[in-house]
């Protein structure tokens, strides 16, 4: 078994530490926290980590049967089918084939599992057609797969596995991970420290690259 390559682990704990500090300077009972949280993910994380074309965006999901998610916090979206501004100019209304992954953001598991567990069970209620033109390790699912991502949790996986499966299978995240320790599990991977929040960015390239070997017919929405 090879190690993990070195520069690529330097690299990985200095994003975590920058998340982090830039994390510590947040105000917990700022009205705009959840806010913060989530740009935070996406400004100091993820869009300096993928290409330009790569839409991170918070807003709500609908399908082809009008199913209608609530305001959604991070909206992963494949860069080449439309989307739909929303009455704030900020957020979206995207297509569920044109989601390549949910991430629901948060400051620790247990903290308001409440919440988490609506946003999944709404999530889990949409459906779609990809129709994947190759099967390209794997093909996409005909739901939209969401995941947890913390910024303080358990350190040790045993833990974060033990919190996840209490969760109720239609209520359950996909996939968690917490930016402190780097636990991360779901979609057939586990990791910790740097390697969990590469894993982070494995999940993310997979769903995209996915959505890459897919023609789904977006007609459906317009009616018959």
């Amino acid at each position: 078994m090879t190690e993990a390559n070195p520069y690529l682990i330097d690299r990985l704990l200095a994003v975590q530490d920058q998340v982090l500090n830039a994390y510590a300077q947040l105000d917990p009972k700022d009205p705009a926290h959840s806010a913060a949280l989530r740009n935070l993910l996406v400004e100091q994380f993820l869009r300096p980590l993928f290409s330009a074309h790569r839409r991170f965006t918070s807003g709500r999901i609908t399908d082809a049967t009008a199913v209608l998610t609530e305001q959604l916090d991070l909206i992963i979206e494949h860069g080449f089918m439309p989307s739909f501004p929303l009455h704030d100019g900020k957020s979206r209304l995207v297509l569920a084939e044109a989601v390549a992954l949910v991430i629901d953001v948060a400051d620790h598991p247990g903290e308001d599992d409440a919440s988490l567990r609506e946003v999944c069970s709404h999530i889990k209620q949409l459906s779609r057609d990809i129709k994947p033109t190759i099967k390209y390790q794997g093909a996409p699912s005909d739901r939209v797969p969401v995941m947890a991502v913390f910024f303080q949790g358990p350190e040790e996986l045993e833990d974060l596995q033990r919190w996840w499966m209490a969760i109720p299978e239609t209520e359950r995240p996909d996939a968690v991970c917490v930016l402190s320790s780097g636990c991360f599990l779901g979609f057939g991977l586990e990791a910790d420290g740097a390697l969990g929040l590469y894993s982070v960015c494995l999940t993310i390239n997979h769903m995209l690259t996915l959505l890459n070997f897919a023609a789904p017919d977006l007609a459906v929405y317009a009616g018959s």
